[in-house]
């Protein structure tokens, strides 16, 4: 056995800050549509849930969006849902997490994955399906600008 020491963060704490963000929208067959400023709130609210803010300046296909979401966090699992959208997700690594998200707001199901590239960059790879097929694909990057992590 080795001794690798105690883990330094609980699942999703990661996540948690004030987040500006740009998000890049592409066709199925990848040619570029549109951009859209993304500002983000994450923050705990409670022992095992987390309150996630989201306002699209211009969701791609919808125009301004905002998303009002409690995510509750079992182990390394979470769920949530409200009548904006039904998410599962899991962490994969300490800072690499996927989400399957029913949107009500998109009609469509959105895979997202989300890569930490350190802890204050991230960046979500995104998916959205509808009827099995492909409606757009999604790049999100993303710096922490409050609560910034050392």
């Amino acid at each position: 056995m080795y001794d690798y020491g105690t883990a330094s963060e609980r699942p999703y704490q990661c996540f948690m800050g004030r987040w500006e963000g740009l998000c890049k929208t592409f066709d199925p067959q990848g040619r570029f549509l549109e951009s859209s400023a993304v500002h983000m709130n994450v923050y705990w609210i409670g022992p095992n849930t987390w309150h996630l803010h989201e306002h699209f300046e211009n969701l791609y296909g919808v125009g301004e969006t905002i998303y009002e979401t409690d995510i509750t966090v079992e182990g390394l699992t979470c769920y949530a849902e409200s009548p904006q959208v039904k998410i599962i997700g899991a962490r994969l690594t300490a800072y690499n997490y996927i989400f399957t998200i029913e949107s009500a707001v998109t009609n469509t199901t959105v895979y997202n994955n989300h890569y930490f590239l350190d802890r204050n960059t991230r960046r979500i790879m995104t998916h959205k399906v509808r009827d099995g097929q492909t409606v757009v694909f999604q790049i999100q990057d993303f710096v922490r600008v409050d609560g910034i992590q050392e």
